[in-house]
């Protein structure tokens, strides 16, 4: 099991790296969500909150809202868009999430977690150092 990112900067390239799926946890209130993070040409990445068990990449997944691409970077703001839901706890937490890594820090009672499968490919990590980044050795030279 991943044991989290120690940095904003690790987190964000793993969270915008195309086909994502992220845990954030927070030590604070004992609540965790996870997300689908996926890129839609290279300018928004639509996301997607686990609302039950299955947990497959065409699961239990429910439309949260959007973060879009400016010059490559994706921006710290979550929007919700037509189909969002801004009032859902999840969303305000991935929010919040968000802007501290934009702010280049990770809370101490907030834990960022990948699911042990690379974040461009979907394939399953098992070196070191892809375990510690989310992205295996061929995307990561991408």
């Amino acid at each position: 099991m991943h044991k989290g990112f120690e940095t904003a900067k690790e987190a964000l390239d793993f969270i915008f790296s195309g086909k994502a799926v992220v845990t954030i946890s927070s030590a604070k209130t004992g609540t965790h969500f996870t997300f689908k993070i996926s890129e839609k040409d290279g300018e928004v990445f639509f996301v997607k909150h686990l609302f039950g068990s299955d947990n497959s990449w065409n699961g239990d997944w429910d439309f949260l809202g959007f973060v879009r691409a400016e010059d490559s970077v994706p921006v710290s703001c979550l929007l919700a868009g037509r189909k969002g839901k801004p009032g859902a706890p999840s969303f305000k937490a991935l929010a919040w999430t968000l802007i501290n890594l934009h702010d280049g820090k990770i809370p101490d009672t907030l834990t960022i977690q990948h699911n042990d499968a690379c974040g461009k490919c979907g394939r399953e990590l098992t070196d070191p150092v892809s375990v510690a980044t989310g992205l295996g050795p061929i995307c990561r030279g991408k």
